[in-house]
């Protein structure tokens, strides 16, 4: 009797070590549903960063296909114990509306874990069409109406809805040609294929330094310190249009509250390594936290807006 309440309370003893047990026990998998070598770039940085700091390894597992909506499928089922994370692009926010095939949404099946970077877009024009500022460009487009066309990484891509909304907010017309990533769509505005893109800055960065494309504007409510020079689109008569490209890690929906928590912390404390910051700013990313509740709130906001613009512009995605 009395050997069989000692096993009983060894067992016990083991139940409530385990279910006291620090995150992470074991290897972390992080989900990017683009290629390697794009939107990644930043993520392996702050995965590295985390690894030293939990003494797991957070291991980058690209899962590219349908807009990354693969990817997020995957760990919108994984188990929700925190060992799955997925690379969260803003662009997220206008899949879960814009396509009429996925069985997830990104509010009620993830939990926010934080936000690393936000980066705004510019608005660069290939080198011989005839405008020097933004202005100058609304301008242009009013009075020739519908010849101007802008490229994108892809219908329903944050570029491409960006565009969109400033056409909106500017009352002109700009012809939407889609690419199949961000190298293909910068070529294009090279070539002349399209005249105007809202791009990444780091994709078009050294375009610009060496002068073949045009940088006219940022898109984001203030100037980007790569850029002091540059005005955004609101300084240059667009009052209150910001828009930006952000990155963040999300977890599935049902995940203990403490992980998640530990898991923004930790994302806090490497953020604030100027290492970290210093290898995000050389890859052309602006170190930007934001802890769990506050990407929840940015999410939604984003959703909505988003959400608005495709039903103005009638996209449904497959």
């Amino acid at each position: 009797m009395l050997k069989r309440l000692f096993v009983l309370l060894l067992a016990a003893v083991g139940a409530s070590t385990a279910l006291a047990a620090p995150f992470p026990e074991k290897q972390v998998r992080l989900i990017v549903g683009f290629a390697p070598g794009g939107s990644d770039i930043g993520g392996r940085i702050v995965a590295q960063k985390l690894s030293e700091l939990w003494g797991q390894a957070v291991v980058v597992d690209n899962r590219p296909g349908a807009a990354g909506n693969i990817g997020a499928d995957l760990v919108a089922k994984a188990a929700p114990d925190g060992y799955t994370m997925l690379l969260c692009v803003n662009s997220y926010t206008i899949n879960t509306t814009a396509y009429k095939n996925i069985t997830w949404d990104i509010v009620r099946d993830f939990a926010p874990v934080g936000r690393y970077v936000s980066s705004p877009m510019v608005v660069v024009v290939n080198d011989k069409l005839p405008v020097r500022n933004l202005r100058e460009l609304i301008d242009y487009a009013k009075a020739n109406p519908g010849t101007l066309n802008f490229g994108s990484a892809g219908s329903g891509t944050a570029p491409h809805l960006v565009g969109e909304l400033f056409a909106m907010q500017t009352g002109i017309k700009l012809v939407h040609v889609p690419y199949k990533g961000s190298a293909p769509s910068v070529t294009g505005l090279l070539g002349g294929e399209v005249q105007v893109s809202f791009a990444a800055s780091s994709s078009v960065d050294a375009f610009i330094k060496a002068g073949r494309i045009r940088a006219l504007a940022v898109t984001t409510a203030k100037r980007d310190p790569q850029y002091p020079d540059l005005p955004t689109i609101a300084e240059s008569g667009v009052p209150g249009f910001d828009a930006d490209i952000w990155y963040g890690f999300l977890v599935p929906a049902k995940t203990p509250p403490a992980t998640v928590k530990k898991m923004s912390d930790d994302l806090a404390k490497v953020m604030a390594d100027p290492d970290t910051q210093a290898r995000l700013r050389a890859s052309g990313l602006d170190p930007a936290y934001l802890n769990a509740e506050a990407m929840g709130e940015l999410m939604r906001r984003d959703v909505a807006r988003w959400k608005d613009v495709a039903t103005r512009i009638n996209l449904t995605l497959d």
